[in-house]
C-alpha cells in the first residue's frame, strides 16, 4: 500500500505547480490572488527531496519572464528573497507535512510561510527600490501599501490549503476503504 500511495501522489503536486505558473503568467489575477506557497508546501510534502528544486526553478522562470518581458523591470535583489522563499516553502512542506498532511498542520505551514514572506519580501522592496524613503516611516508605508496584496494572498493560500487538505483526506479515506474491502473475508 505504501508504494501505491507514493505513485498516487506523483501527478497532483506537479499539476498544482503548473496551474500556479499558468495563473501567474495570465497576469489578470487581482492583488496576487495565486496560492503559490500552499502549492509549494504540498509539493514539498508529497514529492521526494531530490525533486524539490523543480517547482522552484519553474516559478523562478515565470518570475524572470514576467519581470523582464511582462513588466519591463530589471531583475533585482528583492527577487532573490522571493526565490529563497520558494525553497523555504518546499522545505517547510517536506519537514512539517511529509509524515502527516492534515488541515491544522497545513494551515500552520501556510501561515508561517505567508507571514514570513510578507515581512521579508516587503523589507527587500523597501531596501532595494526607491519607492519609499529609507526611514522607519518609509518602511511602515511600504508594509501598509502591501496589506491588500497580503490579504488576498492569505485568502487564496488559506482556501487552497483547505481544498488540498480536504482532497488529501478524501483520497486517503477512499484508499483505506478500498484496502479494507480487498482484505476482508468474502462471505457466502
Amino acid at each position: 500500500m505504501k508504494q501505491e500511495s507514493k505513485r498516487s501522489w506523483f501527478v497532483l503536486p506537479y499539476l498544482l505547480i503548473v496551474g500556479v505558473a499558468a495563473a501567474r503568467l495570465s497576469m489578470s489575477l487581482p492583488f496576487n490572488f495565486v496560492p503559490v506557497l500552499s502549492c509549494l508546501l504540498f509539493f514539498g510534502a508529497k514529492r521526494p527531496k531530490r525533486e524539490l528544486v523543480a517547482p522552484c526553478l519553474a516559478l523562478m522562470g515565470v518570475d524572470i519572464f514576467l519581470t523582464k518581458i511582462g513588466y519591463g523591470y530589471p531583475i533585482s535583489l528583492d527577487h532573490a528573497v522571493t526565490w529563497l522563499w520558494y525553497g523555504m516553502a518546499t522545505m517547510l512542506g517536506a519537514t512539517l507535512l511529509r509524515r502527516s498532511y492534515t488541515l491544522p498542520r497545513a494551515l500552520t505551514g501556510v501561515l508561517l510561510a505567508s507571514i514570513s514572506f510578507f515581512v521579508a519580501s516587503n523589507l527587500a522592496v523597501w531596501m532595494v527600490w526607491n519607492m519609499y524613503p529609507k526611514t522607519v516611516g518609509g518602511l511602515v508605508d511600504c508594509y501598509v501599501a502591501a496589506l491588500p496584496f497580503f490579504r488576498n494572498s492569505a485568502i487564496s493560500e488559506t482556501l487552497a490549503t483547505g481544498m488540498i487538505a480536504a482532497f488529501v483526506r478524501w483520497s486517503e479515506t477512499r484508499k483505506e476503504a478500498a484496502f479494507m474491502k480487498s482484505t476482508s473475508p468474502v462471505s457466502m
